[in-house]
């Protein structure tokens, strides 16, 4: 056999491999003094020369046989029994799930088909072999961070097959969620700053609940306070539009007007709203039969004479009730249910009776896409409030969908493509849920991926609650520590090595460590991702990674993943 790679750290072999197959894994038994963690990284060579790359999913203790574990030694026993008994009768072993093949002789990394033989040594992997796994050689990448237990090394994520798909970013709160995602968003408008000039522009449409990517972000850690936005970063290239009138720094208000509000948008809010099916249906009906100004009707305190005189050829002798409406065009109970859903919505003050220039916003927004600036919508003190933001977020999807929709149809042979464009959204599962999703725009937009030069970023904390059908097509998954087991079934069920991935999901802390693993990247990873902070070379590094020219520091302390930074 080949001679084995050098470890790392120069303390030899983790230990040799004493079985395991390619469908559970190595068993490699650790040699004295030598210790590995779940999700690290192993190699050992095959036949071939070639190296074998695979994950730690388990660490068991295990004896010879059962004489040590019946009469173990006890405290009072001598130390040298004990030690004699961890040489010769009890170890430890760890299971090591493999995924690639390295080629010594500068081949593409392929996925694992062949196992090393009974006793090969098993290293910790080294930089060099990660760096041919995790290749994005002429390629703008990401970093992710250091692969756990392997604080010097590092890995990095292809930028383009990141957006190439949908992608999802999950975890229970205060995990460090909405800071990934910002990095993530910092660097796609970095890159896109680059490409302006040859036109191959992604761009974001952000819908930001908590006010994290519009205005500072708080964050406790590092000695810092608040984290930098999108709009501080790049603020020729980001448009901030706001539900609230006073918002400071806005570029516009996204109004909406009760005559913008179709039935297909009530469809999202079935669950929130408390709407029947029924219900749904009646809104259909009724807006069919009274025209745009439906809900301005149905908002009455009484039907209208307008509104008997269209369901009534000769009008009734007393006053028309709503139960007689309702039971006139075959809802009887369910009007009233529709009603009080609409005055919920008509209550809210970005809401305006008639129009409200709902598609001047709509236009604007279009318009900063596909000229290469990313919008984030600010909901402020609405973002408690899940009625308003489904409702602003699924319209403005559908719409905005739409006109990209009919711009690639329009560019077909003729014309450039419209900008790529990333969606992103909180709270994924009340827009994709299985009783929504085959009616939700985001289920569309997952399901149809880069038809229309459309992908959604989703963040949420119960992917469990998510259709199954639309989480398949979630490319690339963060997965960060998440409680319950079926959420973490949700996101491992469909992967190669799910079982070995569920212990590790159980294993991560609580705060900056995620396991990234699907389209983008070429084996699953347990990183822990970059500390926000004042580090000026983390700053650097992300636009190496992504083939920037490094440019001086000049911008206030307090950057995103890295001090101070210049404006991009």
């Amino acid at each position: 056999m080949s001679e084995s790679p050098r470890a790392p750290d120069g303390g030899g072999p983790l230990g040799a491999v004493v079985g395991g197959s390619l469908a559970k894994g190595l068993e490699v038994r650790l040699d004295a003094g030598r210790t590995a963690q779940l999700g690290q990284y192993a190699m050992t060579r095959i036949d071939g020369g070639a190296r074998l790359l695979g994950m730690v999913t388990d660490v068991v203790l295990k004896s010879v046989d059962a004489g040590p574990t019946v009469w173990p030694p006890g405290d009072g026993d001598s130390s040298l029994l004990g030690e004699v008994l961890r040489d010769t009768g009890v170890y430890t072993a760890v299971a090591v799930d493999p995924y690639l093949e390295l080629p010594d002789a500068g081949g593409e990394p392929s996925r694992a088909r062949r196992l090393p033989g009974h006793f090969a040594p098993v290293h910790a992997a080294d930089q060099p072999a990660l760096d041919r796994a995790f290749s994005t050689e002429g390629r703008a990448a990401i970093p992710l961070g250091a692969p756990l237990g392997m604080e010097r090394l590092d890995v990095a994520i292809d930028f383009e097959r990141l957006f190439e798909r949908s992608a999802g970013v999950f975890g229970k709160s205060g995990t460090g969620k909405s800071v990934l995602v910002l990095q993530m968003l910092d660097a796609m408008l970095m890159r896109s700053a680059a490409a302006r000039a040859n036109g191959e522009r992604t761009v974001a449409l952000v819908f930001d609940m908590h006010d994290d990517y519009g205005w500072g972000m708080k964050f406790q850690g590092a000695g810092v306070s608040e984290l930098r936005s999108l709009k501080d970063r790049h603020p020729t290239d980001v448009e901030l539009y706001s539900l609230e009138a006073d918002a400071p720094r806005s570029d516009g208000r996204v109004l909406v007007g009760t005559r913008d509000i179709q039935p297909d948008d009530l469809e999202v809010l079935r669950e929130t709203l408390n709407l029947t099916d029924h219900a749904v249906e009646a809104a259909r009906d009724c807006r069919g039969r009274f025209g745009p100004g439906w809900i301005d009707e149905m908002l009455a305190s009484d039907p209208t004479p307008a509104l008997v005189a269209k369901l009534w050829r000769d009008a009734p002798d007393e006053q028309v009730t709503w139960p007689q409406v309702g039971a006139r065009i075959g809802y009887p109970g369910s009007l009233e249910n529709l009603r009080r859903g609409l005055r919920n919505l008509a209550r809210k003050d970005f809401v305006k009776s008639g129009e409200a220039q709902f598609g001047d916003v709509i236009e604007h927004i279009v318009r900063s896409l596909q000229g290469g600036k990313s919008v984030v919508v600010q909901f402020g003190r609405h973002g408690s409030d899940l009625v308003s933001y489904m409702l602003v977020a699924n319209m403005l999807s559908r719409r905005i969908w739409a006109s990209y929709r009919d711009g690639i149809e329009r560019a077909r042979g003729r014309a450039a493509a419209p900008n790529r464009l990333v969606i992103v959204i909180e709270e994924a599962h009340k827009f994709v849920d299985r009783s929504v999703a085959g009616q939700s725009i985001f289920g569309q937009i997952a399901r149809e991926l880069r038809k229309y030069n459309v992908t959604l970023l989703v963040i949420d904390q119960r992917p469990s609650r998510i259709d199954p059908e639309v989480l398949s097509q979630i490319g690339t998954k963060f997965c960060l520590q998440l409680d319950s087991d079926g959420d973490v079934e949700a996101l491992v069920g469909g992967a190669a090595g799910r079982s070995g991935l569920r212990q590790v999901v159980a294993a991560l802390e609580s705060n900056r460590q995620a396991l990234v693993f699907g389209h983008a990247i070429p084996m699953p990873v347990v990183v822990r991702t970059p500390e926000a902070g004042n580090a000026p070379s983390a700053r650097d590094s992300l636009r190496r990674r992504l083939g920037l020219p490094e440019k001086e520091a000049k911008s206030p302390a307090g950057a995103l993943f890295g001090g101070p930074a210049a404006e991009d």
